[in-house]
């Protein structure tokens, strides 16, 4: 029998085999314990956009935008979301928060020009050009523009990480929300899968809390596009 063992290779692929399970489980464990510990973070601050309590501000996390400045389907809900919020009275402002770091590519102007369309008034819309991920557009907010307590519109899919992110960040915080733009295509289980990776390194930014990548002085919520950061 050794001898059949190691005219197939299988005892030098002993030790490999091995390896490979223990990293197989130690990355399941993480994942596990990654979803856990954002759960309880986030626990009781998910609700429906009808159901969020009042706040000072709604923020709006940035979402890819087409070529021609277009939001797409995610950011459309999630800016209907906020829209809602603010004619309804529960929020008095509107913090939009995206990436723009490229001079052709531009969230927050995209998601402005959005919601002015939809009647919102000027002054009731900051802009924030450097939310560029979750944890970015959290402590921004709080260390940039003084948001103590805020309603987040986002998809269900990304409500906990969100939740426990902004929490982490300083802020008293609801998620409320909105539909899945993805619930009845082929693309929900890519999506569902980033997500997954995506709390592993939520909770990374839990832990060390890191500074955002781009700082900059205290603004306040000031609603022109003029003065935000």
């Amino acid at each position: 029998m050794a001898k059949v063992k190691s005219l197939f290779g299988f005892g030098r692929r002993l030790p490999f085999l091995k390896l490979a399970a223990y990293g197989a489980t130690g990355i399941v464990g993480l994942l596990v314990l990654s979803w856990i510990a954002v759960a309880v973070i986030a626990q009781d601050r998910i609700v429906a956009v009808a159901d969020a309590p009042q706040a000072e501000v709604a923020i709006v996390p940035g979402a890819r935008v087409r070529s021609d400045g277009r939001p797409t389907l995610a950011l459309r809900q999630r800016l209907d979301a906020a829209a809602e919020l603010y004619e309804q009275g529960t929020v008095e402002h509107v913090l939009v928060s995206g990436d723009n770091r490229e001079t052709h590519y531009n969230e927050p102007v995209a998601m402005q020009q959005y919601l002015r369309g939809l009647g919102l008034p000027q002054e009731a819309i900051t802009l924030d050009y450097a939310g560029f991920d979750t944890w970015d557009t959290c402590l921004r907010a709080t260390e940039q523009f003084g948001v103590t307590d805020a309603v987040v519109v986002t998809q269900p899919r990304f409500a906990q990480r969100t939740a426990a992110l902004c929490s982490r960040a300083g802020i008293e915080v609801s998620v409320a929300t909105t539909d899945d733009y993805l619930a009845r295509t082929s693309r929900k289980l890519q999506a569902d899968t980033r997500e997954r990776l995506a709390v592993v390194k939520a909770l990374g930014d839990i832990i060390r809390t890191p500074e955002a990548h781009h700082g900059g002085p205290f603004v306040g919520l000031i609603g022109s596009d003029d003065n935000n950061l």
